[in-house]
């Protein structure tokens, strides 16, 4: 059996994608879903429910009267930021665990992926855009191939950065030589056993190729976009987060030049300050982001 072939055997050691995130994930793309569609698919889990209504009646929202029903959330809060709460809490079941191929340790591989959501929504913004859902999600979960690439790029880790000294090659491209699949394309074929819709999985399988996408390719731009820029903050950057070959393209297209990335990196900082606050205010410090940030 070839390294490869192992590599995509195990995906089936895999733990299930919680059923009820997966159902909300395809809620993202339905045009008939609505508010009460992710009331009936969240609703049977005390989990969650007990989560979104504790940070619901957090002093970030500040609301007049305190919420303890799911309907409630829904109306006081709205569809995306609950949707968002749901995702954020969930996927960093995924996430916080270290990654020692990549020589990301407890969090980081998370802390990464909350930077590029909040940059979906930062971006979006100078941009004029609506920050659409769909994008905060593939931003958030852009790199789960990491995860289950990790220990295979821990075995090979001499040969991958042997490669890239030898020649002009990112981290992922020398990964994709050396192993076969790259943490991209691996993460967009969980992303399909997942059924997450077209658009996240292309956005996880192209982010350091969005050249090579014809179909949704402004929401993996964007992603790619996000992932470059949170790499240039450090944030979660581990072992690879200094070989990543930037998308110039990518800034062309979108009339954006190293200002805007300056002002992207601060409002950043910003956001992330908020996150960690609120974060302590309201969980003593622990837990898992719910990303409501404006």
């Amino acid at each position: 059996m070839s390294l490869t072939d192992r590599i995509l055997q195990s995906m089936d050691q895999l733990p299930p994608f919680p059923m009820v995130i997966q159902r909300a994930i395809q809620l993202i793309e339905d045009p008939r879903s609505s508010a009460q569609s992710l009331v009936d698919v969240i609703q049977f889990d005390p989990g969650i429910t007990a989560n979104i209504l504790k940070l619901c009646n957090s002093a970030y929202f500040g609301l007049r009267k305190p919420v303890s029903s799911l309907r409630e959330a829904v109306v006081m809060v709205g569809f995306d930021q609950l949707m968002e709460i749901v995702l954020s809490q969930e996927s960093a079941t995924f996430l916080q665990e270290p990654c020692k191929g990549y020589d990301l340790g407890q969090t980081d591989l998370w802390k990464h992926s909350v930077a590029c959501a909040l940059l979906s929504r930062i971006i979006s913004k100078r941009l004029n855009r609506g920050v659409a859902l769909t994008l905060f999600t593939a931003a958030l979960l852009h790199d789960i191939g990491k995860m289950m690439l990790g220990q295979f790029v821990q075995d090979y880790f001499g040969q991958i950065r042997g490669l890239i000294g030898e020649k002009p090659l990112s981290f992922n491209e020398a990964e994709k030589k050396i192993l076969g699949i790259d943490h991209a394309e691996l993460g967009g074929r969980v992303a399909e056993k997942w059924k997450f819709p077209r658009s996240i999985i292309l956005a996880i399988r192209y982010h350091h190729t969005p050249s090579q996408v014809s179909e949704d390719r402004d929401v993996v731009e964007m992603v790619a976009l996000c992932d470059v820029v949170a790499m240039l903050t450090g944030i979660g950057g581990g072992a690879d987060g200094l070989t990543y070959h930037g998308n110039g393209e990518v800034m062309k297209r979108h009339h954006l030049n190293e200002k805007d990335v300056e002002q992207f990196i601060v409002k950043l900082g910003d956001q992330f300050q908020l996150v960690d606050e609120t974060l302590k205010s309201e969980r003593g410090g622990e837990g898992k982001s719910w990303l409501t940030m404006s």
